[in-house]
């Protein structure tokens, strides 16, 4: 399977939100502010009113709900999904949850994206 880049997307988030204790976890919400994307055929912005939903389980594991809308330079809207799961030292983990920024090497995260009209 050949993959190829579609596009970067950056997202500016709102102040964390820190729900606490949940029954799998620990949950933080972090709305989106706005944002933009851009690839070799599609960009645009990202529109406010998404946010990334992250649980911070029990094992460890941080699972990242990521729902945007995004509207491209042409004027179409598109709905976009991420889930993804994220795992590195507790530490690491701990301060992604707390939102704060982390050194990319130090974690492995893996994605799965939707994206539809």
């Amino acid at each position: 399977m050949d993959f190829q880049l579609l596009m970067t997307l950056h997202v500016a988030v709102a102040e964390v939100q820190r729900v606490g204790a949940v029954p799998h976890g620990t949950r933080v919400t972090a709305p989106i502010r706005d944002g933009s994307f851009e690839g070799p055929r599609l960009r645009g912005k990202v529109l406010p009113g998404g946010g990334d939903w992250t649980l911070l389980r029990g094992d460890g594991m941080l699972e990242l709900d990521l729902r945007v809308t995004l509207e491209t330079d042409d004027g179409a809207l598109i709905h976009m999904t991420s889930f993804g799961i994220r795992h590195g030292p507790p530490d690491v983990i701990a301060a992604l949850a707390r939102g704060e920024r982390v050194d990319p090497d130090g974690n492995i995260l893996r994605i799965h994206s939707q994206m539809g009209t």
